[in-house]
């Protein structure tokens, strides 16, 4: 029976899309056609909730709407497909010609992948959300939809997550990892100007308090420092998500570390 069905709907997709077919459900929803006549194109729109089961098979990789397609509920495709290439970007510099190790590729996988699965979620209740039949599930809706967008701080939340760089959208960190690892980096001010400013030149940023001696950094290593008290230092990546955090003056073996993985080879020629 389920095999009928889903031929059934394949049939009605494929059926042409005939102007009577657009009156009435116009009449059907409005109260009239608007004297609609002598369409110039017509299709009927089937939303699809597809994501590839790997977004990196050897040296091939997919972004955007070639790893995950959903619904345009939300307007969270671009966006998503935005912060794809802005992950998979620079991770191909760094191992290309930085040296940094190839692994470094499979955390696009493993981060992009899981944001994608985000987003079909929650595009696809969006979705599931409109189209409700049930009285009171629709009055659930209205008044659910009201409270939020009366609720600044849920709206606000509302907002970062359709943006596709909201605070709860956050990459896994290892374990024992500084709890700023993965998360997004905010636009503070530091001493050398905003963050994100420094962060448009497509480089790292090393955030470091005043008066902390770090290792010799490559030019594509941005350092600045901090003009509040805080005494952590971090590695934002040029996606702007810390890769690494840890507290001054710190473990200059395990900045080194984290620097070499994320970024490369620290030759010292390359600083001078």
């Amino acid at each position: 029976m389920a095999g009928r069905r889903v031929g059934r709907r394949a049939a009605v997709r494929r059926a042409p899309l005939h102007e009577d077919e657009l009156k009435e459900l116009l009449r059907l929803n409005f109260g009239t056609d608007y004297g609609m006549r002598d369409v110039r194109w017509k299709s009927r729109f089937h939303s699809d909730e597809r994501q590839a089961p790997s977004y990196r098979v050897g040296r091939v990789f997919l972004a955007g709407d070639a790893a995950h397609v959903h619904s345009p509920a939300g307007a969270m495709g671009m966006n998503t497909g935005l912060q794809d290439a802005a992950n998979l970007g620079w991770k191909l510099v760094a191992v290309l010609r930085d040296g940094a190790d190839d692994a470094l590729l499979d955390t696009y996988r493993t981060e992009r992948h899981a944001v994608g699965r985000l987003v079909l979620r929650m595009s696809g209740t969006m979705v599931r959300a409109a189209i409700l039949r049930h009285r009171s599930l629709r009055l659930l809706r209205t008044v659910a939809g009201t409270m939020v967008s009366h609720l600044r701080p849920v709206a606000d939340r509302a907002a970062l997550m359709i943006s596709g760089i909201g605070i709860g959208i956050r990459y896994r960190a290892g374990r024992g990892a500084h709890p700023l690892t993965g998360r997004r980096a905010p636009d503070t001010e530091l001493a050398e100007g905003r963050q994100y400013e420094l962060l448009r030149g497509g480089r790292f940023v090393l955030i470091v308090p005043e008066g902390t001696a770090v290792p010799d950094l490559p030019d594509r290593i941005v350092l600045a420092h901090r003009t509040d008290d805080h005494q952590t230092i971090a590695l934002v990546r040029p996606d702007g998500y810390y890769a690494w955090a840890g507290k001054a003056p710190g473990d200059t073996a395990a900045l080194r570390d984290a620097l070499t993985t994320w970024a490369g080879r620290l030759d010292l020629e390359e600083s001078r």
